[in-house]
């Protein structure tokens, strides 16, 4: 009940600070629109770049809002009344990835193929490159709520953030990537995907805990 009762108000507070929903979306689409000015190229070459591309935007999108997942909590004293309510922090970590992931990942899943059209990704390559950032963009959560429980009680903490936690996304990047790279290709991209899939369930396993470790620290 209380995972349910914490991912209903943040998925709420989320809606009502709607500039979290685009700014990642927004980010993307700056940014696309640069390679063909920057390259001068045309849409054979785009197509040949396109799946690391959008690959590295999802994750680097995803990347800037993982900073105030526990900030906000931590600062308002929340967290302490999840510790003294007798909450499982794994549980509340768990909780907040979902959410995160609901109101960030998911608009990023859905807006690649936007990305996919801009960037001329083969058509046939579509299926899995929404399938394979569907599997990864959990991942990008649970592992972005270790990196802001261990970074809440720092101001401005955001690169070191990213430099905590890009060495543990950068195996979803290499699987994602290749499995879009394979399909664009015309090969079948299902290794990739069986080891991305593998590695979201190592994350599920272990990330909460570890950012439910990382709280308990930082409220001592």
């Amino acid at each position: 009940m209380q995972f349910w009762a914490l991912l209903k108000r943040d998925v709420l507070v989320a809606w009502r600070r709607k500039s979290n929903i685009y700014q990642p979306l927004v980010f993307q689409l700056l940014i696309v629109t640069m390679f063909p000015l920057g390259l001068g190229a045309g849409a054979q070459t785009l197509s040949k770049i396109a799946p690391a591309v959008i690959w590295i935007l999802a994750l680097l999108s995803t990347l800037i809002t993982l900073e105030n997942i526990f900030k906000d909590d931590y600062r308002d004293g929340s967290l302490d009344l999840y510790v003294l309510s007798g909450m499982s922090l794994p549980i509340a970590a768990l909780s907040k990835a979902t959410a995160h992931w609901l109101t960030t990942g998911v608009p990023v899943v859905l807006f690649a193929p936007v990305i996919g059209l801009l960037m001329h990704l083969p058509s046939h390559s579509y299926a899995v490159l929404l399938l394979s950032l569907a599997i990864a963009t959990p991942i990008f959560s649970l592992l972005g709520t270790v990196g802001s429980a261990l970074i809440m009680n720092i101001k401005n903490g955001g690169m070191l953030l990213s430099v905590l936690i890009m060495p543990l996304l950068a195996p979803a990047l290499i699987f994602g990537a290749g499995a879009v790279l394979e399909s664009s290709l015309g090969n079948s991209g299902f290794g990739h995907l069986m080891l991305l899939l593998g590695f979201a369930v190592l994350t599920l396993t272990l990330a909460p805990l570890a950012a439910g470790a990382a709280i308990k620290i930082n409220l001592e």
